[in-house]
Order: C-alpha cells, then sequence, then structure tokens
C-alpha cells in the first residue's frame, strides 16, 4: 500500500477512534456530570431561598421577642385588674379602706354569686352604705380608678332622715360587682 492511502487510512481510523473516545466520553462522563451539576445546582438554588427564608425568619425574631415581653407586661397589668381569684380579704380591704377614706358609713356588704360572663365571672356584692353626695360619688370614683376593675350597678340614693350626722345626707343602695378572670 502507498504511503499516501496508508496515510489516509491512519488518519481515517485515527478521527474515528477520536469520534469513538468523544461518543463515550460524551455518553459515559459528560451527559450523567452535566446533569448531576444541574441537579446540585437546583437543590442549591432551593437551599439557597431556604437560607434566605430562615435569615428573614430570624431577623424577626428580636421583634416577636420583644413583642412576646410587652404582651407578658400587658398581661400582667391585666391580671391586676381582672384577677384569677375571688381575692375576698383584699377586695374587703380595699372597699373597707376607700368608704372610710371617702366617708362612707357602711351598713352591709352581702356578696351574692358569681355570674358567669364567658371567659370571665362577675361578683356582684349588694352594698348599702350612708355619706354625703359627693362622698358617695369621690368613693365610686376610686372603686373605678383603682388598680382593680369594678363596676357600680343599680344606684338608689335616698334622702337619710336622721339627724344623728348632718355630714350623711344620703342613703346609697348599689350592687358592687367585682370581676375574676374565669380559667
Amino acid at each position: 500500500m502507498p504511503i499516501k492511502n496508508h496515510n489516509l487510512v491512519i488518519a481515517g481510523v485515527s478521527i474515528a477512534l477520536v469520534g469513538v473516545v468523544l461518543y463515550v466520553y460524551w455518553s459515559l462522563v459528560y451527559t450523567p456530570v452535566s446533569k448531576a451539576i444541574e441537579t446540585d445546582r437546583k437543590t442549591a438554588q432551593e437551599l439557597n431561598q431556604k437560607l434566605a427564608s430562615a435569615k428573614s425568619k430570624a431577623g424577626q425574631l428580636s421583634k416577636v421577642q420583644a413583642e412576646m415581653a410587652s404582651l407578658q407586661i400587658d398581661v400582667a397589668e391585666l391580671e391586676k385588674l381582672l384577677p384569677k381569684t375571688r381575692e375576698l380579704p383584699s377586695l374587703l380591704r380595699v372597699f373597707t379602706h376607700r368608704a372610710e377614706a371617702n366617708g362612707l358609713q357602711l351598713s352591709s356588704f352581702r356578696p351574692s354569686r358569681p355570674v358567669s360572663k364567658g371567659l370571665y365571672d362577675e361578683v356582684p356584692y349588694d352594698v348599702t352604705a350612708t355619706s354625703s353626695l359627693n362622698g358617695i360619688g369621690h368613693f365610686l370614683t376610686a372603686m373605678g380608678k383603682g388598680e382593680r376593675l369594678f363596676a357600680a350597678r343599680n344606684l338608689s340614693l335616698t334622702a337619710n332622715s336622721s339627724k344623728a350626722d348632718p355630714s350623711k345626707t344620703v342613703n346609697a343602695t348599689f350592687t358592687l360587682v367585682a370581676f375574676k378572670y374565669h380559667e
């Protein structure tokens, strides 16, 4: 075989071998690796999105913690206004102290059955007292502005005909309602 043909055959076989090597490389190496790379890119994008979401939530954590602390303070203040127990001794102390401070002479203080109102109970106390109109007004105002939540209902005022104490001009009968958180 002449050298020229021999060189052509070697070139043809070389090209064929290079083609086979490239095809084998493409089929067995490049394609699976590129698919794995694409899968890893998608996974990395998903993880980056999750990371960004987690960072965003972590950034809000301090805000949520501050809001939680504020809400706990609000709950503590509300528990003073609306205690979980009836606390009759402390209620009597507050009531008698404010009655004395405003010049009320108590005739009766009678507790009634609590009335459930869903999240809270109303604990009514029937009260009869004698004082000046101004004294009763100051007493009811003091009870309403106190640390604990109270309401006065069914207020009935009548003139006091007794001459024993001229400063006690009015007989008052009312229902004082204390509130209690219903657990």
